[in-house]
């Protein structure tokens, strides 16, 4: 994620990662440990069903990813119950800097853009700026985000 704020306007980068299809054996060796944000969804030919975006901000997107989608656990057990694991797929986004209000205001600004079946419609931004602006990038399995280039110390 790259956070740039000017005047009180603030513009995120989000790298997704490319889409799998969910496998609960795969998942877990997909799936960092760092924080960030999931997605899931069906994807029908050319139409993408967004169903929730969901922030691993505490325990990593491999942990928080392997809690949600436990079908008994006592948060989103209903939600995972409801859902086509045969057909859902997943992408995931590192949120490793800023703050909780840095999700709160990049899962508002996703929410209120895709309209995911499963998350709240009154999700609220932190408040803290004017507009929030986003721009998302599709990551391909080989791909590199960033680079650092530095010089060898002789």
């Amino acid at each position: 994620m790259k956070k740039t704020v000017i005047g009180n306007d603030v513009y995120y980068t989000l790298a997704w990662s490319e889409t799998y299809r969910y496998d609960r054996y795969e998942a877990p060796r997909v799936m960092p440990e760092l924080s960030g944000i999931i997605c899931l969804m069906y994807i029908n030919q050319s139409k993408i069903d967004y169903l929730i975006f969901y922030s691993c901000h505490r325990d990593g997107c491999r942990v928080g990813f392997k809690k949600f989608m436990d079908p008994n656990g006592p948060l989103y057990g209903e939600i995972i119950r409801a859902l086509d694991l045969g057909r859902l797929y997943y992408k995931f986004t590192f949120v490793d800097q800023g703050s909780m209000q840095d999700i709160q205001d990049i899962l508002y600004w996703l929410i209120r853009t895709y309209n995911p079946t499963f998350n709240e419609s009154g999700f609220k931004d932190s408040q803290r700026f004017e507009n929030i602006y986003i721009n998302e990038v599709n990551r391909g399995k080989n791909d590199v985000v960033e680079r650092i280039v530095g010089h060898r110390g002789c």
